[in-house]
């Protein structure tokens, strides 16, 4: 994480609930109800309801010169399954399916799709898990939960471990806001241990009187003058049929 991320202070007042949430985490409570309600009400900012579509616009970013952007719509029909197509990308009207542990991508004019996993480049510093993958509770576990200060901000700083080898991160370290569990950054780590990536969820906006994130940055840190910014515009509660999330039905997913 860099400088400005650092974390600055602890507040002496929040000893107590920090121990205590340690205590929970040291007694096998990882997956209790109080750390679930935590990571489901973060999962609540990434939409107005279980199933939802978003226009997705990345832009990368390289010293300062934006070098590729690209358009995907994306239909989450639940805490583990969502679709992405492409709509101005390299390879125009890609698909892009994720079900439970599996994803799969299917090219235009191709007969069957291709597994993939979530932790592929997709663009920029973006991976097929970060378009698609939109729950923490689903996909992680709270190892450990303390009281912290970032960015001026009272927060929760949460240790994330990946629940099976599918999910697209090892290892997570979420800053959420003490009060509300808005999520304000993040640290993104590899099954080796390195972190790959830092986020920042920067705007957030009221769709059907719920604030949901419409803006986050990765920073690459390999490269540190690398960064993907996603914007997630009209953000709308939309059902579709199970048949959309359905490998075998991509070929024929069309006019969405």
């Amino acid at each position: 994480m860099s400088r400005s991320l650092m974390l600055k202070c602890v507040h002496p007042g929040w000893c107590f609930l920090g121990a205590t949430l340690a205590l929970a985490a040291c007694a096998g409570a990882e997956t209790g109800p109080a750390f679930r309600q935590i990571l489901k009400k973060v999962d609540a900012y990434r939409g107005p309801s279980q199933q939802f579509t978003v226009h997705l616009k990345l832009t990368s970013v390289e010293g300062g010169t934006v070098v590729e952007t690209a358009l995907f719509d994306v239909y989450v029909g639940g805490k583990d399954r969502s679709l992405a197509i492409a709509r101005k990308y390299r390879t125009r009207d890609m698909k892009i399916l994720y079900v439970g542990e599996n994803m799969w991508v299917h090219l235009p004019n191709s007969r069957r799709p291709i597994r993939i996993t979530p932790i592929q480049r997709l663009m920029g510093e973006a991976s097929n898990g970060d378009v698609l993958e939109v729950s923490y509770s689903q996909n992680y576990m709270v190892r450990r939960a303390d009281k912290d200060t970032i960015l001026g901000m009272p927060c929760l700083k949460l240790d994330l471990d990946a629940r099976s080898t599918s999910a697209s991160y090892k290892r997570i370290v979420l800053w959420v806001r003490q009060d509300d569990c808005r999520p304000v950054c993040g640290e993104f780590y590899l099954v080796s241990g390195k972190r790959l990536k830092t986020v920042r969820f920067e705007e957030f906006a009221e769709i059907d009187g719920k604030q949901i994130l419409t803006r986050m940055t990765i920073h690459d840190e390999v490269k540190k003058q690398s960064r993907t910014t996603f914007e997630y515009l009209n953000v709308t509660p939309r059902f579709l049929p199970a048949k959309y999330f359905n490998k075998d039905y991509l070929m024929h997913v069309r006019g969405l």
